[in-house]
């Protein structure tokens, strides 16, 4: 158990107390980011069903639920709502995540957790919104739904195969990049005002925002956008390449600086009837057709490591593509300390990504790995006031749970 006195008063969110309640990623995503700045995150589980993170495969509860304390509570109950906005009250931030319209069943809308915090920021996370076609703001969702119906997986797969969703649960990190960023907008102006806000994002449209100018091509020029499979099918020089021994690179050559410094590498000169003097070359004409099949020649007679050095140092965008295998040891990952190593809260050392972006003066720090099911109850409800009576109360009707 940890008293919020006694985490790392570290980071550039320091002071600044976060609620979520929230399963899966998105939610839980936009806590964690704020709980690696520093932030005091308290994580509000369902004391009725287990967060589907717990017992799925994988590890990524340990990432996506670091540097917080949990208590697990039976909201919708009396009690569960009196516990509830005694803790809200201290909040400055309270994220969920659930169907549209979830919390106003319980009789929990924003309204009643003003009467309690007018300074609160609320954020609501759901697939289809708070408003809206009754018929889709109350439908379930999760990441894959978000895709379809946001528009990505239509354009996402091999020409000629079945739409495939974007790894890895892009829907669910773009929603809760968005959830953290307009959170924490909202508490500066909160700050200044006195008067908290109420958010509503939606994952579908956190995925049609991050398509680019792609929908707007078709709302205002009726240009459809098809699946390309793995590479630009328009351009040469925009693809992966395979490599003398094996293994693959990538290679954008876009732009004038870069197409002028990558020809003379593959044996063209810039400038001539064949590459005009443009920033690309489109494969269906007879210079992009040769540079293409020119990359292609360059890369087989050189190991990937050759290819990423020799079009770096020209300053042509190349890289190879990395696996997770090769990371712990490549010397760019190491240097900027990229993978880490912490401590779950049953004593093991495990490795992970580490907090990112890196802040100079106010770095974030990890404290504490990912907590136990109601690991910090009484530390949480003492703090709000509760006694050691009224603790185990609660326990004995079922209104707070602890497990592993």
């Amino acid at each position: 158990m940890v008293k919020r006195a006694d985490a790392p008063q570290r980071g550039a969110l320091q002071g600044v107390r976060v609620m979520h309640a929230s399963m899966s990623i998105a939610g839980p995503f936009a806590a964690a980011l704020m709980a690696d700045m520093g932030a005091d995150v308290i994580w509000v589980e369902s004391a009725k069903a287990m967060d589907i993170t717990r017992y799925g495969p994988g590890m990524a509860s340990q990432l996506d639920r670091r540097n917080q304390r949990t208590i697990a509570l039976n909201i919708p109950t009396p009690e569960g709502k009196e516990i509830f906005l005694r803790l809200l009250g201290k909040a400055d931030i309270f994220i969920e995540a659930s169907r549209g319209g979830q919390y106003g069943k319980w009789g929990l809308t924003d309204e009643v957790l003003w009467e309690v915090n007018p300074r609160l920021v609320i954020v609501h996370i759901s697939g289809f919104g708070q408003t809206g076609d009754r018929s889709y703001t109350g439908r379930a969702s999760y990441d894959p739904i978000a895709q379809a119906f946001g528009g990505l997986m239509s354009m996402n797969g091999l020409p000629g195969t079945r739409p495939a969703p974007a790894e890895v649960s892009i829907a669910d990190y773009y929603t809760g990049f968005l959830a953290a960023y307009s959170a924490l907008a909202a508490y500066i102006r909160a700050q200044k005002t006195g008067e908290g806000d109420s958010i509503d994002v939606a994952q579908y449209e956190a995925i049609l925002r991050c398509q680019s100018g792609w929908p707007l091509d078709s709302w205002n020029h009726t240009e459809r956008v098809y699946r390309r499979g793995m590479g630009n099918n328009n351009n040469a020089g925009f693809n992966s390449y395979r490599c003398g021994d094996g293994k693959k690179v990538y290679i954008v050559l876009l732009g004038v600086g870069v197409v002028k410094a990558a020809l003379p590498i593959f044996g063209f000169t810039y400038g001539t009837d064949e590459f005009p003097a443009l920033g690309s070359y489109k494969l269906d004409t007879l210079g992009g057709q040769k540079l293409e099949e020119a990359i292609e020649d360059f890369c087989r007679q050189r190991t990937a490591r050759e290819v990423e050095e020799i079009l770096s140092s020209a300053g042509v965008p190349c890289s190879m593509l990395m696996n997770h295998e090769m990371m712990p040891d490549h010397p760019h990952f190491l240097a900027r300390e990229t993978i880490t190593r912490w401590q779950t809260v049953d004593g093991q050392s495990i490795t992970g990504q580490n907090i990112v972006p890196k802040f100079k003066n106010n770095p974030g720090h990890i404290w504490r790995g990912c907590p136990a099911i109601g690991m910090d109850n009484e530390d949480i409800l003492a703090e709000a006031g509760f006694s050691a009576r009224e603790i185990a109360s609660f326990y004995e009707k079922n209104i707070i749970k602890k497990g592993v």
